[in-house]
């Protein structure tokens, strides 16, 4: 027994995409609270003593990690939604045969495996999608995570996949750029007929790490409790920047010129899973919205986990 608590005490976390948003989130929380900890990247400049090169693109059917891994939590790939179009089979390469591969390898090794995915994949028709409900994905971004999720899902206990809503950090790009914009007297054109359902960076980070504590595998939900409209959100910024509302021109997105993917209606994700679970939830993303405008540290948590205790 002794012996076994002080091999497991050896072990690692593995954060494959460590310079992503939340894979960079991570890494920093376990730093913080003392854990032994590996990222993985594939830009060569940021390999270090912590940071292992890995590019899912290649073939990794016979990567290994250097040192034993209990947990591993996989936040790398190709997310934006007009390259996965455009280039279907090599982001594909990525997301789902490098991916799944990793996994099969990571699992074998003894790992317990923490997949991060998305809404998208389901179409969007029906607000509060369960996670037994048949994947219904409309992008190609959404039809490559359903087929990892697929892929994945047949390590059963060794497994748990995450779907998150968007996810607000610190110095969110388009929210900065509005407040900018407002503050300076300039119009801005958000989307009226495209919604969000936020949560906050700290939160899903929080997520994560008590499924790894716990191993608890199984499907799980991160989301918002409603969804609001990318205009709501810009309406919200001018209120609490004291801007003038009437530098907000709502369009279309269907309409705009600027994005050519089907918008869905509803983002939202039923989140019963996370509070029977868990017992917790992500906060109001009114909440949300109003950190990435006013206080976009808060976003990250450092000190707090950002979620409300339900039982």
């Amino acid at each position: 027994m002794g012996s076994e608590s002080y091999n497991e005490g050896r072990q690692f976390t593995l954060v494959v995409g460590s310079d992503s948003l939340i894979g960079k989130a991570l890494m920093a929380h376990l730093n913080r609270a003392g854990s032994r900890v590996l990222g993985t990247t594939r830009r060569y400049e940021q390999v270090d003593d912590i940071h292992l090169y890995l590019d899912l693109a290649k073939n990794v059917n016979d990567w290994q990690c250097p040192f034993p891994v209990k947990v591993a939590v996989v936040c790398a790939g190709v997310t934006n939604l007009d390259m996965c179009r455009h280039n279907p089979i090599a982001s594909a390469s990525t997301n789902v045969e490098g991916l799944s591969a990793l996994v099969k390898n990571l699992v074998n090794s003894g790992a317990f495996v923490i997949y991060l995915s998305t809404n998208q994949v389901f179409d969007g028709t029906v607000p509060y999608r369960k996670t037994d409900d048949p994947l219904s994905p409309i992008t190609e971004y959404g039809r490559q995570k359903a087929e990892a999720e697929l892929r994945i899902s047949a390590f059963a206990d060794s497994v748990a996949i995450v779907r998150l809503t968007k996810v607000l950090g610190p110095n969110h790009m388009l929210f900065s750029a509005w407040a900018g914009a407002m503050q300076k007297g300039e119009a801005i054109q958000p989307f009226a007929d495209m919604v969000i359902a936020p949560i906050p960076l700290s939160c899903v980070v929080s997520v994560i790490r008590l499924l790894a504590d716990r191993r608890l595998s199984g499907i799980f939900h991160v989301s918002g409790e409603r969804d609001i409209s990318y205009a709501e959100a810009a309406f919200l910024g001018a209120e609490l920047l004291g801007a003038d509302s009437c530098l907000i021109q709502p369009v279309n997105a269907s309409q705009s010129g600027h994005y050519t993917e089907v918008v869905p209606a509803h983002t939202t994700l039923n989140i019963d899973s996370l509070r029977f679970a868990l017992g917790i939830e992500p906060p109001d993303v009114r909440w949300t919205v109003k950190m990435a405008y006013m206080k976009p540290s808060t976003l990250v948590g450092i000190d707090k986990m950002l979620f409300y205790t339900r039982f």
